[in-house]
Parts: structure tokens; C-alpha cells; sequence
């Protein structure tokens, strides 16, 4: 028996080395590509009943894949666009020497009126304090031509992701068939048992897409209709810049509306502010509760303190995409892992039962 081992090591070393060697460069090669490739793997089975749907009109498998691809970059694509055209041009208005030194002007005012009526009641030196409100301007007008500058400079980044991540979703379903098929072959489920492990996976990534989605829409309604009643800012900018925060865990869009409230106090508004710095509150609490309670109701069930802890995780290990995988990751381990213990312990079982 050793002898024949040893026999079939030596006979197949070579090949079995070359095909590890092969797969890790492989492998490190994709590496990059890794996180847009899971993403669109996510987003295919969440979406794949709107290539049903164009199936069922009379259209074709291939032709409802490229409709619905072009579809889908063109709601990914045009409001990222236009929000470059119109943000570009808000941000370059703000970064003007002129606006930004108006600007840094009444919040040095307004910090010099808070230092005044400090130093008055509690006796403090408002020299240095003042200076610190100087150099705190100063850092804040830095921070945010560095920030722009470098945003800009990965949108190159920004788009190659987006454009995998559609080119990923693209092959998923329209391999659909085929991975089915190799799922059969290699995981060896049961007909009953594979239908549900394939049906829970899909329904747990439509299930964490759309709550992150709802999320961030409901957070982006909240504050741009918030900015709209106090008149501040364009509302398509709030809305998107607000959409986009929201996907940060534990903050949300909290940031944007207490931003836009510090613009009300630096320009005299005292009512905006307070309504800003309320909608604020509510957006932040929103986030941390909605997000949570939408995971836990759809058809499996992750409690929602778990459900928090795996959207912070997730960020914590994989950044923003964290906010679709760890959700998925809690939700697989509560609804596919027990058909993977049911495939294998329910025969064993029944079998003890006859018995």
C-alpha cells in the first residue's frame, strides 16, 4: 500500500505542481480584479429576474442580456456623469480664491465670535485660541483641494471597476448555464436540496443589494429634501454626494447634512442650521437601524445586531464592497449553510430513526 502510494506521488508530481504553479499565478494575477469580480457576481443573482423579465416579453437569452447590460450602464453611468459635469464645476466655484476666502472668512467670524464669549465667561486666552481657528481653516482648505485633486485623479480607477464589474455581471448570466452545471457536477447535492442552496444564494444577494440600496435612497431623500425646504445647495448634488456617503457604515450620510448645517450657522441661518443638524440626527440613526432591519426581513433570518456587525466587518476586511459582502456572508451562514447540514445529516438521521 506505501509502496503504491509513494508510486502514484512520484507519477504525478510533476503535473500536480505545474497545475498548483499555474493556478496561484493565475490567481495573483486576478487578485486586482478580485472584489469587482465577487461584486458582479453578487449583482448578477440579484438581478437576474430582470433578464427573466425580458425573456418572458419574446425577447432572446443573448439579446436580454445585452439590453439589459446597456440598461445598466447607462443607471450607473449618466447620473455619475452628469454629477461630474455639475460637481465639477459646484466644487471649482467653492475652490476659487475669491468664494473660498468668502467663505473662510465667515467662519473665521464666526469661530472669533464663540472664542469672544468663551474667553468672557470662563477667563481663557482667546490669542491662541484664535490662532488655532486660523490654522484649523487653513488645514480644512488644504484638506479639501487635496481630497478633490485626488478624487480626480482615480476616476481612471473609479471607472475601470464599474466597467468590470458590469463586463463580470455580464458573464455570470450569460453562463448561467453553464456554472449550474459545474455547480451540479462538483458539489453533489441532491436535485431538492441543489434547487435550494442555488434559490437561497440568489435570494440572499437580492436581499443584501436592495436593502443597501433602499438605505442609501431613503438617507438621500431625507437630506436633499431637507436642503430643498432650507434652501441650500443643488438638490441633484446633495442627493447623489448624499447616496453615496450613505453606503459608509455607522456615519451614513450623517456628514452631509452637518455640513450643510455649518454652512447655515457660518451664513447667519440659525433656524436651517438647527433643522440641518436634526435631519442629521435622523439620517444617522436611520442608517444604523433601517440597514440592520431591512437584512432581517427577507426569507432568512439575521438578527439585527448580527446584520450590524457584519456590515461593519465587512468594511473593516474588504472597504466599501464590505457593505454587499459581509451582509451576504451572515446571510449564507444562516440560510444556505443549514441545506449543506440537511444534504449530509438528514439520510443519517432517518437512517437511525428506521433502525
Amino acid at each position: 500500500m506505501k509502496d503504491t502510494f509513494i508510486k502514484l506521488v512520484a507519477h504525478n508530481f510533476l503535473k500536480i505542481s505545474f497545475a498548483a504553479l499555474i493556478l496561484i499565478i493565475f490567481l495573483y494575477v486576478m487578485l486586482p480584479f478580485m472584489i469587482s469580480i465577487i461584486l458582479g457576481g453578487i449583482l448578477a443573482m440579484a438581478l437576474s429576474p430582470f433578464v427573466d423579465f425580458f425573456i418572458r416579453r419574446g425577447l432572446s437569452r443573448g439579446l436580454s442580456l445585452l439590453l439589459f447590460s446597456l440598461l445598466l450602464g447607462l443607471v450607473g453611468l449618466v447620473p455619475v456623469v452628469a454629477f461630474f459635469i455639475r460637481g465639477s464645476r459646484v466644487v471649482s466655484e467653492i475652490l476659487h480664491e475669491s468664494n473660498f476666502s468668502q467663505i473662510s472668512h465667515k467662519f473665521v467670524t464666526y469661530s472669533y465670535q464663540l472664542i469672544d464669549q468663551a474667553s468672557a465667561i470662563y477667563g481663557l486666552d482667546n490669542t491662541v485660541m484664535k490662532a488655532k481657528a486660523n490654522s484649523i481653516v487653513l488645514y480644512i482648505g488644504t484638506f479639501l483641494s487635496g481630497t478633490f485633486s485626488q478624487f480626480v485623479g482615480e476616476l481612471p480607477t473609479i471607472f475601470m471597476v464599474g466597467l468590470i464589474t458590469i463586463l463580470s455581471i455580464y458573464c455570470f448570466l450569460s453562463e448561467a448555464e453553464r456554472i449550474r452545471t459545474l455547480f451540479d457536477r462538483y458539489f453533489y447535492f441532491s436535485k431538492i436540496n441543489g434547487d435550494k442552496f442555488v434559490l437561497m444564494v440568489k435570494l440572499c444577494c437580492r436581499e443584501v443589494f436592495f436593502s443597501n440600496i433602499l438605505t442609501g435612497v431613503l438617507q438621500s431623500i431625507i437630506v436633499s429634501v431637507g436642503a430643498l425646504i432650507f434652501d441650500i445647495g443643488d438638490f441633484f448634488l446633495i442627493f447623489f454626494i448624499t447616496f453615496i456617503v450613505s453606503f459608509i457604515p455607522i456615519i451614513g450620510a450623517a456628514p452631509v447634512a452637518g455640513v450643510l448645517a455649518l454652512l447655515c450657522f457660518l451664513d447667519s441661518r440659525i433656524g436651517a442650521g438647527i433643522g440641518m443638524l436634526v435631519i442629521a440626527t435622523v439620517s444617522g440613526i436611520s442608517d444604523n437601524i433601517i440597514r440592520p432591519y431591512l437584512g432581517s426581513l427577507g426569507s432568512v433570518e439575521v438578527h439585527p445586531f448580527i446584520g450590524l456587525l457584519a456590515v461593519i466587518g465587512g468594511v473593516i476586511m474588504f472597504g466599501l464592497p464590505g457593505l454587499f459582502i459581509g451582509p451576504l456572508v451572515a446571510s449564507l451562514v444562516f440560510g444556505a449553510l443549514p441545506i449543506i447540514i440537511d444534504e449530509y445529516f438528514s439520510p443519517i438521521s432517518s437512517d437511525t430513526e428506521a433502525d
